[in-house]
Protein backbone atom coordinates (compact mmCIF):
# COMPACT_ATOMS: atom_id res chain seq x y z
CA UNK A 1 0.00 0.00 0.00
CA UNK A 2 1.35 3.87 -0.66
CA UNK A 3 2.12 6.11 1.98
CA UNK A 4 -1.19 6.98 2.37
CA UNK A 5 -4.44 6.45 5.94
CA UNK A 6 -7.28 4.54 5.51
CA UNK A 7 -8.98 8.10 7.14
CA UNK A 8 -7.42 10.10 4.17
CA UNK A 9 -9.97 8.01 2.14
CA UNK A 10 -12.37 8.42 4.27
CA UNK A 11 -12.07 12.53 3.76
CA UNK A 12 -11.75 12.13 0.01
CA UNK A 13 -15.40 10.33 0.51
CA UNK A 14 -17.41 12.80 1.87
CA UNK A 15 -15.67 15.56 -0.10
CA UNK A 16 -16.52 13.56 -3.44
CA UNK A 17 -20.06 13.16 -1.98
CA UNK A 18 -20.67 16.31 -0.59
CA UNK A 19 -18.69 18.12 -3.56
CA UNK A 20 -17.28 21.02 -0.70
CA UNK A 21 -14.74 21.15 1.67
CA UNK A 22 -17.09 23.15 3.92
CA UNK A 23 -20.25 19.95 3.83
CA UNK A 24 -17.72 17.55 4.62
CA UNK A 25 -16.24 18.96 7.33
CA UNK A 26 -19.35 19.35 8.90
CA UNK A 27 -20.26 16.01 8.12
CA UNK A 28 -17.20 14.75 9.74
CA UNK A 29 -17.20 17.20 12.25
CA UNK A 30 -13.72 18.46 12.03
CA UNK A 31 -12.27 21.71 10.62
CA UNK A 32 -12.05 22.42 6.98
CA UNK A 33 -8.25 23.12 7.21
CA UNK A 34 -8.29 19.53 7.96
CA UNK A 35 -10.12 18.34 5.59
CA UNK A 36 -8.33 20.50 2.87
CA UNK A 37 -4.79 19.12 4.62
CA UNK A 38 -5.73 15.40 4.47
CA UNK A 39 -6.44 16.04 0.46
CA UNK A 40 -3.56 17.70 -0.43
CA UNK A 41 -1.81 14.53 1.59
CA UNK A 42 -3.77 12.08 -0.23
CA UNK A 43 -2.75 13.93 -3.42
CA UNK A 44 0.46 13.99 -2.64
CA UNK A 45 0.27 10.44 -1.58
CA UNK A 46 -0.92 9.40 -4.44
CA UNK A 47 0.72 11.96 -6.89
CA UNK A 48 -2.55 12.29 -8.66
CA UNK A 49 -4.72 15.67 -8.49
CA UNK A 50 -7.99 13.97 -7.66
CA UNK A 51 -10.32 17.34 -7.38
CA UNK A 52 -10.78 20.49 -9.33
CA UNK A 53 -11.37 23.48 -6.69
CA UNK A 54 -13.62 26.78 -8.48
CA UNK A 55 -15.77 29.15 -6.26
CA UNK A 56 -18.63 27.03 -6.84
CA UNK A 57 -17.10 23.96 -4.65
CA UNK A 58 -15.23 20.96 -5.81
CA UNK A 59 -15.50 18.71 -8.77
CA UNK A 60 -13.66 15.27 -9.15
CA UNK A 61 -11.00 15.04 -11.69
CA UNK A 62 -11.34 11.72 -13.84
CA UNK A 63 -8.52 9.89 -11.78
CA UNK A 64 -10.96 10.93 -8.94
CA UNK A 65 -14.32 9.78 -10.22
CA UNK A 66 -11.91 6.47 -10.82
CA UNK A 67 -10.71 6.29 -7.53
CA UNK A 68 -14.27 7.10 -6.06
CA UNK A 69 -15.72 3.42 -7.44
CA UNK A 70 -13.32 1.64 -5.50
CA UNK A 71 -13.31 3.86 -2.53
CA UNK A 72 -17.61 3.67 -2.43
CA UNK A 73 -17.22 -0.67 -2.29
CA UNK A 74 -14.09 -0.73 -0.10
CA UNK A 75 -16.11 1.42 2.79
CA UNK A 76 -19.22 -0.74 2.54
CA UNK A 77 -17.00 -3.79 2.71
CA UNK A 78 -15.94 -2.18 5.53
CA UNK A 79 -19.43 -1.47 6.76
CA UNK A 80 -20.31 -5.06 6.39
CA UNK A 81 -17.40 -6.32 7.81
CA UNK A 82 -18.56 -4.02 11.28
CA UNK A 83 -21.85 -5.12 11.10
CA UNK A 84 -21.19 -9.03 11.10
CA UNK A 85 -18.98 -8.97 14.16
CA UNK A 86 -20.84 -6.21 16.34
CA UNK A 87 -21.90 -7.76 19.68
CA UNK A 88 -25.13 -6.57 19.73
CA UNK A 89 -26.11 -8.37 16.95
CA UNK A 90 -28.81 -10.53 18.02
CA UNK A 91 -32.59 -10.25 17.95
CA UNK A 92 -33.20 -8.86 20.28
CA UNK A 93 -30.49 -6.33 19.71
CA UNK A 94 -29.79 -6.24 15.90
CA UNK A 95 -31.06 -4.92 13.07
CA UNK A 96 -32.33 -6.52 9.60
CA UNK A 97 -32.54 -5.23 6.48
CA UNK A 98 -34.54 -7.48 3.76
CA UNK A 99 -35.34 -6.16 -0.10
CA UNK A 100 -38.72 -8.05 -1.74
CA UNK A 101 -40.82 -7.06 -4.12
CA UNK A 102 -44.31 -5.37 -2.88
CA UNK A 103 -46.92 -8.52 -3.36
CA UNK A 104 -44.61 -10.35 -2.05
CA UNK A 105 -43.94 -8.79 0.94
CA UNK A 106 -47.13 -8.92 1.83
CA UNK A 107 -48.94 -12.25 1.33
CA UNK A 108 -44.81 -14.07 2.56
CA UNK A 109 -42.66 -11.60 4.57
CA UNK A 110 -45.41 -9.16 6.63
CA UNK A 111 -46.16 -11.97 9.15
CA UNK A 112 -42.85 -13.38 9.75
CA UNK A 113 -42.20 -9.62 10.75
CA UNK A 114 -45.23 -9.34 12.54
CA UNK A 115 -43.78 -12.17 14.77
CA UNK A 116 -40.47 -11.68 14.79
CA UNK A 117 -41.21 -7.97 16.06
CA UNK A 118 -43.90 -9.19 18.55
CA UNK A 119 -40.96 -11.40 20.27
CA UNK A 120 -37.87 -9.39 20.11
CA UNK A 121 -38.93 -5.64 20.85
CA UNK A 122 -35.54 -4.10 20.60
CA UNK A 123 -34.86 -5.73 16.77
CA UNK A 124 -35.27 -2.69 14.05
CA UNK A 125 -36.91 -4.63 10.93
CA UNK A 126 -36.43 -2.59 7.26
CA UNK A 127 -37.80 -3.75 4.99
CA UNK A 128 -36.53 -1.89 1.11
CA UNK A 129 -39.35 -3.16 -1.86
CA UNK A 130 -38.07 -2.76 -5.70
CA UNK A 131 -39.56 -2.71 -8.90
CA UNK A 132 -38.37 -5.91 -10.12
CA UNK A 133 -35.20 -8.85 -9.28
CA UNK A 134 -32.43 -7.05 -10.99
CA UNK A 135 -32.94 -3.82 -9.36
CA UNK A 136 -32.80 -6.09 -6.16
CA UNK A 137 -29.68 -8.25 -6.87
CA UNK A 138 -28.68 -4.17 -7.06
CA UNK A 139 -29.74 -3.50 -3.57
CA UNK A 140 -27.71 -6.80 -2.96
CA UNK A 141 -24.24 -6.26 -4.35
CA UNK A 142 -23.99 -2.91 -3.01
CA UNK A 143 -25.01 -4.01 0.15
CA UNK A 144 -28.33 -1.84 0.87
CA UNK A 145 -30.30 -5.09 2.14
CA UNK A 146 -28.45 -8.16 3.96
CA UNK A 147 -30.99 -10.23 1.98
CA UNK A 148 -33.80 -10.51 -0.72
CA UNK A 149 -37.13 -12.74 -0.80
CA UNK A 150 -37.87 -12.94 -4.40
CA UNK A 151 -38.72 -15.28 -7.67
CA UNK A 152 -35.95 -13.93 -9.68
CA UNK A 153 -34.48 -16.75 -11.97
CA UNK A 154 -30.44 -15.57 -11.75
CA UNK A 155 -29.08 -16.75 -14.52
CA UNK A 156 -26.62 -14.34 -15.53
CA UNK A 157 -25.25 -13.21 -11.95
CA UNK A 158 -22.23 -13.49 -9.85
CA UNK A 159 -21.52 -16.72 -8.32
CA UNK A 160 -21.05 -14.82 -5.01
CA UNK A 161 -24.68 -14.71 -5.07
CA UNK A 162 -26.84 -17.79 -3.46
CA UNK A 163 -30.19 -18.74 -4.37
CA UNK A 164 -31.88 -21.29 -1.54
CA UNK A 165 -35.45 -22.22 -2.89
CA UNK A 166 -38.42 -21.15 -0.44
CA UNK A 167 -41.49 -23.08 -1.73
CA UNK A 168 -42.87 -23.12 -5.50
CA UNK A 169 -46.16 -20.83 -6.54
CA UNK A 170 -48.67 -20.89 -8.76
CA UNK A 171 -49.49 -19.12 -11.11
CA UNK A 172 -52.99 -17.85 -12.29
CA UNK A 173 -54.94 -16.15 -14.76
CA UNK A 174 -57.54 -13.85 -13.00
CA UNK A 175 -60.90 -11.86 -13.74
CA UNK A 176 -63.25 -9.27 -12.33
CA UNK A 177 -66.11 -12.16 -12.93
CA UNK A 178 -66.34 -16.01 -13.09
CA UNK A 179 -64.77 -17.79 -16.17
CA UNK A 180 -64.49 -21.25 -17.29
CA UNK A 181 -62.48 -21.97 -20.52
CA UNK A 182 -62.80 -25.33 -21.84
CA UNK A 183 -60.96 -24.68 -25.33
CA UNK A 184 -57.56 -22.95 -24.93
CA UNK A 185 -58.45 -21.50 -28.11
CA UNK A 186 -60.94 -18.97 -26.50
CA UNK A 187 -57.77 -17.83 -24.61
CA UNK A 188 -57.09 -15.60 -28.11
CA UNK A 189 -60.51 -13.72 -28.12
CA UNK A 190 -59.74 -11.87 -24.32
CA UNK A 191 -57.35 -9.06 -23.24
CA UNK A 192 -54.44 -9.64 -21.06
CA UNK A 193 -52.76 -7.48 -18.24
CA UNK A 194 -49.20 -9.41 -18.49
CA UNK A 195 -46.13 -8.14 -16.62
CA UNK A 196 -43.43 -6.66 -18.85
CA UNK A 197 -42.57 -9.14 -22.04
CA UNK A 198 -38.81 -9.09 -21.32
CA UNK A 199 -39.59 -10.84 -17.50
CA UNK A 200 -39.03 -14.78 -16.99
CA UNK A 201 -42.20 -14.97 -15.87
CA UNK A 202 -43.92 -13.60 -19.05
CA UNK A 203 -41.37 -15.41 -21.29
CA UNK A 204 -42.49 -18.81 -20.19
CA UNK A 205 -45.89 -18.38 -19.56
CA UNK A 206 -46.20 -17.06 -23.91
CA UNK A 207 -43.71 -19.81 -24.20
CA UNK A 208 -46.01 -22.29 -22.67
CA UNK A 209 -49.19 -21.31 -24.35
CA UNK A 210 -47.27 -21.18 -27.93
CA UNK A 211 -46.73 -25.08 -27.02
CA UNK A 212 -50.18 -25.66 -26.68
CA UNK A 213 -50.43 -23.44 -30.16
CA UNK A 214 -51.74 -20.84 -28.63
CA UNK A 215 -50.41 -16.88 -29.10
CA UNK A 216 -52.08 -14.37 -26.62
CA UNK A 217 -50.74 -10.55 -27.07
CA UNK A 218 -50.94 -8.20 -24.17
CA UNK A 219 -51.73 -4.63 -25.13
CA UNK A 220 -51.39 -3.59 -21.51
CA UNK A 221 -47.78 -4.34 -19.36
CA UNK A 222 -47.47 -3.57 -15.69
CA UNK A 223 -44.62 -5.03 -13.31
CA UNK A 224 -46.09 -4.11 -9.77
CA UNK A 225 -48.69 -6.46 -8.97
CA UNK A 226 -51.02 -4.49 -7.50
CA UNK A 227 -51.48 -2.14 -10.46
CA UNK A 228 -52.49 -5.51 -12.22
CA UNK A 229 -55.46 -6.49 -9.37
CA UNK A 230 -56.43 -3.40 -9.85
CA UNK A 231 -56.61 -3.07 -13.60
CA UNK A 232 -58.50 -6.52 -13.27
CA UNK A 233 -61.06 -5.36 -11.03
CA UNK A 234 -61.76 -2.32 -13.75
CA UNK A 235 -62.44 -4.65 -16.24
CA UNK A 236 -59.42 -3.90 -18.51
CA UNK A 237 -59.00 -7.58 -19.07
CA UNK A 238 -57.14 -10.78 -17.53
CA UNK A 239 -54.28 -10.73 -15.54
CA UNK A 240 -51.41 -12.94 -14.55
CA UNK A 241 -50.85 -13.25 -11.27
CA UNK A 242 -48.82 -15.37 -8.28
CA UNK A 243 -51.90 -16.69 -6.40
CA UNK A 244 -50.83 -16.20 -3.10
CA UNK A 245 -50.22 -12.64 -4.24
CA UNK A 246 -54.53 -12.80 -4.25
CA UNK A 247 -55.23 -15.09 -1.79
CA UNK A 248 -57.53 -12.73 -0.06
CA UNK A 249 -58.87 -11.19 -3.15
CA UNK A 250 -59.92 -14.54 -4.00
CA UNK A 251 -61.41 -15.33 -0.87
CA UNK A 252 -63.37 -12.14 -1.02
CA UNK A 253 -64.74 -12.43 -4.47
CA UNK A 254 -62.90 -9.42 -5.84
CA UNK A 255 -61.52 -11.31 -8.21
CA UNK A 256 -62.21 -14.60 -9.82
CA UNK A 257 -59.42 -17.65 -10.82
CA UNK A 258 -60.22 -18.49 -14.65
CA UNK A 259 -60.44 -21.60 -15.13
CA UNK A 260 -58.45 -23.65 -17.83
CA UNK A 261 -57.49 -26.87 -19.03
CA UNK A 262 -53.72 -26.73 -18.56
CA UNK A 263 -51.70 -25.78 -16.04
CA UNK A 264 -49.49 -22.44 -15.99
CA UNK A 265 -45.74 -22.10 -14.86
CA UNK A 266 -44.86 -22.43 -11.60
CA UNK A 267 -42.71 -19.67 -9.94
CA UNK A 268 -40.23 -20.49 -7.49
CA UNK A 269 -40.27 -18.37 -4.44
CA UNK A 270 -36.61 -17.70 -2.99
CA UNK A 271 -33.71 -16.61 -0.83
CA UNK A 272 -31.06 -14.21 -2.00
CA UNK A 273 -27.99 -13.38 -0.12
CA UNK A 274 -23.79 -12.95 -0.80
CA UNK A 275 -21.91 -15.71 0.04
CA UNK A 276 -20.41 -15.39 3.78
CA UNK A 277 -22.48 -12.28 3.95
CA UNK A 278 -25.50 -13.16 6.27
CA UNK A 279 -25.03 -11.47 9.86
CA UNK A 280 -26.01 -13.78 12.64
CA UNK A 281 -28.87 -12.30 13.31
CA UNK A 282 -30.30 -12.86 9.65
CA UNK A 283 -29.54 -16.41 9.55
CA UNK A 284 -31.30 -16.68 12.94
CA UNK A 285 -34.38 -15.31 11.59
CA UNK A 286 -33.86 -17.08 8.19
CA UNK A 287 -33.56 -20.41 10.46
CA UNK A 288 -36.41 -19.97 13.48
CA UNK A 289 -39.07 -17.79 11.60
CA UNK A 290 -38.70 -18.46 7.40
CA UNK A 291 -37.62 -22.05 8.72
CA UNK A 292 -35.04 -22.15 5.84
CA UNK A 293 -32.88 -24.47 8.11
CA UNK A 294 -30.50 -25.98 5.36
CA UNK A 295 -30.25 -22.63 3.55
CA UNK A 296 -27.64 -20.51 5.78
CA UNK A 297 -25.50 -22.18 8.83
Amino acid sequence: MLNTSLDWYKYFYEVAKSKSYTDASNKMFVTKQAVTDTIKKLESGLDTKLFHRSNNGVKLTKEGEELLKYIEKALDLIEVGEKLVVTKNDLDTGEITIGSLSHISAFYLMPYIEKVRKEHKGLNVKLITAPNGKELIRLLEEHKIDFAVDTTKLDNYSSQIIKEKIKDISNIFISNKPIEIKDLKELENYNFILGLSYTSTSKRLISTLKENEINIKSKTEIDITELKVNAVKRGMGIGYVLKDAVKNELKNKEVFEVKIPIELPISSLNLIYLKDQLTRVDKTFINEYLGLKTAVK
